[in-house]
């Protein structure tokens, strides 16, 4: 089903956390979902080991009683904080809102704290924070968790089978990623999405990102991508899960809701931006792995004269991240295109082919010592 949860067993959750975690969520007019916000964040804290939780809400630009009802609510297992701003209209977006609470939210954490976001529409995985912080022990420094819709939600909506078909492509490329450029810090069964509704870094992550972009939509993927600029480990995890909103009438021109009333509205509307066609993504894995290793094996110079042939001519970079990020900018082979409904069945196809494939031969050179011994 599209946008449903991907369960992940195995991951160990803390028993006892000494982590100081703040949970920033921007929140505009949303008196009617902002209980059940604060209910699902407390039971998650309560599950977070011991860690200390404090909620930032930051109530923008708001003509409803949504920071009333949150003063009210008497939290069990975190402090609230509440703050109303009225941001200008330049920075009244959801990008705006979103770096300020999140910017709020640091003044209030030691340089070992936590921050993590999520939005005012959704609800927490009562084990939310702690398979968050279950993955950051294990080495990352943000982590992009799973966002899905609630089943019941989804029963208001008509069929959107296409969508489904999108869902599942999305996994596929996930799965592309990690066998054509696999990294330790973001194994399978990991995904491709960063939404803001469940968003997690340290401290010190932020602050060498500089903070939240400037930006007024897509504010979570420019963050994914500044995170894989700077060579953070950013890691897509399946098991911080949060259920959010499908509603069709949102707060954010552009956000989800505007989405996914196009979606239903002309089933002809382009799949996600976070897609692109299967060929075109076996293209960017496949130099970026080579890049990587070049990188890994002669250094940022041999693996910046060798990324000239797709068209980069930048200086060498700091980082492989930053390389990587420019040549994507700079090279017309990279260049992005969106995936449309009508081809996704092929897309699909193609990219179940590929995983065979490269499933099949990775097996023969495991049962072959000499490839292996040769490789």
């Amino acid at each position: 089903m599209w946008m449903s949860p991907y369960r992940v067993d195995g991951l160990e959750l803390p028993s006892q956390c000494a982590a100081v975690v703040a949970v920033a969520v921007p929140a505009c007019n949303e008196a009617g979902t902002i209980e059940a916000c604060i209910r699902a964040l407390d039971i998650a804290a309560a599950n977070a080991g011991g860690a200390t939780v404090q909620l930032v809400l930051l109530v923008n630009n708001s003509s409803d009683d949504t920071a009333a009802r949150a003063r009210r609510y008497r939290a069990r297992a975190m402090r609230i904080s509440v703050v109303e701003i009225a941001l200008p209209p330049q920075h009244a977006h959801a990008g705006g809102a979103r770096r300020a609470a999140l910017d709020h939210a640091t003044t209030l954490l030691p340089a070992h704290g936590i921050l993590m976001t999520t939005d005012a529409d959704s609800r927490v995985d009562p084990q939310w924070i702690a398979a968050t912080l279950a993955e950051l022990a294990a080495g990352a420094d943000a982590v992009a968790g799973a966002v899905a819709f609630d089943e019941a939600d989804l029963t208001a909506l008509p069929p959107l089978p296409l969508r489904a078909l999108e869902w599942h492509l999305a996994g596929l490329q996930a799965r592309l990623g990690t066998l054509l450029d696999p990294r330790a810090h973001d194994p399978w069964p990991n995904h491709i999405w960063a939404w803001g509704a469940s968003l997690a870094l340290t401290v010190s992550a932020y602050r060498r990102v500089g903070g939240l972009p400037s930006v007024p939509l897509a504010e979570d993927r420019a963050l994914a991508a500044e995170l894989e600029r700077c060579d953070l480990k950013l890691r897509h995890s399946h098991a911080p899960l949060v259920l959010t909103s499908a509603r069709r009438s949102g707060r954010a021109p552009g956000g989800l809701a505007d989405l996914l009333d196009c979606y239903v509205i002309d089933a002809a509307t382009p799949c996600d931006a976070a897609l692109e066609p299967t060929a075109a993504l076996l293209r960017r894995l496949c130099w970026r792995r080579r890049l990587r290793r070049i990188a890994g094996d002669d250094g940022l110079d041999a693996a910046a004269n060798a990324a000239r042939r797709l068209g980069y001519d930048g200086a060498v970079t700091t980082g492989f991240g930053a390389l990587w990020s420019a040549v994507e900018t700079q090279s017309p082979a990279l260049a992005r295109s969106r995936v449309m409904p009508s081809t996704l069945a092929g897309e699909v196809a193609l990219a179940e082919r590929w995983i065979s494939r490269i499933a099949r031969y990775s097996a023969d050179r495991a049962d072959n010592p000499a490839s292996a011994h040769a490789a």
